[in-house]
């Protein structure tokens, strides 16, 4: 298909760039530098690496992660787990389908970070198998990749590419680049790259263009396969030492593979990145948002904690996002998505993870796939708590729970067909590193 043979293109070219990229900064006089790298305002932070589920190791992509370290060395890790327990709804239906799971995966990392180039990829395969066969559906496949690149090609010149791609079952309640509810097995792709040139000390610039990709394997969901375009421009200013304002300028294109259409949107916005202390950093951009005959808000913002044992992400937007109706129509959403994670000692840990988002889409829009409208308002809310206890080094075992509610309103003709539901997910596992 049209998505895939794009992807693959794509993957071609940033695996070659990857790859001379590294070839030429393992060099020794290039990797024997023991210089400590220290962020500045012109440094990009990079695409961050995704967590993801303790139920069944799907990714939340909306959740963000660690950005790739410059003077790291390289280290590889590969982990194997086995996750079971019992899925009250796992066709996310109204009146539920239930069945006892079992998930085996596997999960490759390579980290890789000299004074020039840092790296970060991980890759991760794995099923979902049902016992029950709920639906006639055994098994729901998981498979991703997510690589993170940045290079300094001069003092002035950085780039920053990122590449993510995924295969799975399970819908992302996270991320805008999956529907809501459950359609069958899909792929989804999101690729950027950005140049940042900093002009002079204060002063610097960031053009970025970033490619994503939906598409569902079954036939009664195509209408939602679309294609998004986006490019952008940004510029920011050093204020303070730990001060940074950004304005900038964005335009995306939406390619609906089975309608046709083509929504335009352009944001402008203006704010501010804060360094609150060698902990805690903070970003926010606000505007306003034109998509073909709609205008809304835009709004950005972000908080970032790491200190000892406690680790948080927090993310927050309020934009126009597409409706998942396969129209073509947008929705004002508001999401955040909260990622809390915790070592109380050496060996026990425990991580939440806290998703939620309100849409509303225009009154009288088109009509879409599975009957549903754009119009009215869609609830979506989603918490997963997990602790851990590592029994060795390389052993350990966890359990948790996740609950999943969506809402779409009594009276929305989406809701009179019977589309909202409630998922509660009871699972304990192990986890094996080499």
């Amino acid at each position: 298909m049209a998505i895939i043979k794009a992807i693959k293109r794509g993957a071609i070219i940033i695996v070659f760039a990857a790859t001379s990229l590294s070839a030429q900064d393992i060099a020794p006089e290039e990797s024997t530098s023991g210089e400590s790298e220290n962020p500045s305002e012109s440094t990009p932070i990079g695409q961050p690496i995704a967590p993801t589920n303790p139920d069944d190791g799907s990714v939340r992509l909306g959740l963000g992660g660690i950005a790739p370290i410059f003077t790291l060395g390289r280290r590889f890790g590969l982990s194997t787990s086995l996750t079971g327990g019992y899925d009250d709804n796992v066709n996310l239906t109204p009146t539920g389908s239930p069945s006892w799971y079992a998930s085996p995966s596997a999960v490759f990392t390579y980290q890789f970070g000299n004074p020039r180039l840092a790296m970060d990829l991980v890759t991760g395969a794995g099923i979902t198998y049902y016992f029950s066969h709920p639906g006639g559906r055994n098994y729901d496949p998981d498979i991703y990749l997510h690589l993170s690149l940045v290079y300094k090609a001069s003092e002035r010149l950085t780039f920053d590419v990122s590449a993510f791609a995924a295969y799975q079952a399970q819908p992302d309640v996270t991320s805008a680049l999956s529907a809501n509810r459950r359609l069958g097995n899909f792929f989804r792709s999101a690729d950027n790259i950005s140049a940042n040139y900093r002009w002079t000390p204060r002063f610097s610039t960031v053009t970025n263009y970033t490619f994503s990709a939906l598409e569902y394997q079954n036939s009664t969901a195509s209408s939602n396969d679309r294609l998004e375009n986006h490019l952008g421009e940004h510029v920011r200013y050093l204020l303070f030492p730990t001060t940074t304002a950004t304005a900038g300028y964005g335009i995306n294109i939406t390619h609906y593979q089975t309608a046709g259409n083509n929504p335009i949107s352009q944001t402008l916005t203006a704010g501010l990145d804060q360094t609150f202390g060698p902990h805690l950093i903070g970003t926010f951009q606000g505007g306003l948002q034109l998509r073909s005959g709609q205008t809304s808000p835009y709004i950005d913002a972000g908080l970032r904690y790491s200190f000892n044992s406690a680790n948080v992400i927090w993310t927050n937007t309020y934009s126009i996002e597409e409706s998942g109706t396969g129209a073509g129509s947008g929705r004002e959403t508001f999401r955040t998505n909260l990622l809390l994670n915790y070592r109380f000692t050496a060996r026990i840990s425990a991580n939440l993870a806290v998703s939620y988002q309100n849409g509303t889409g225009a009154q009288g829009a088109d009509t879409g796939f599975n009957g549903g409208v754009a119009g009215g308002t869609e609830k979506v809310f989603d918490v997963s708590a997990e602790v851990r206890y590592a029994i060795t080094h390389s052993l350990a075992v966890n359990a948790g729970y996740r609950h999943t509610e969506s809402d779409r309103g009594s009276t929305s003709a989406i809701a009179s067909q019977g589309f909202n539901y409630t998922r509660n997910r009871y699972f304990a596992g192990l986890t094996y590193r080499f």
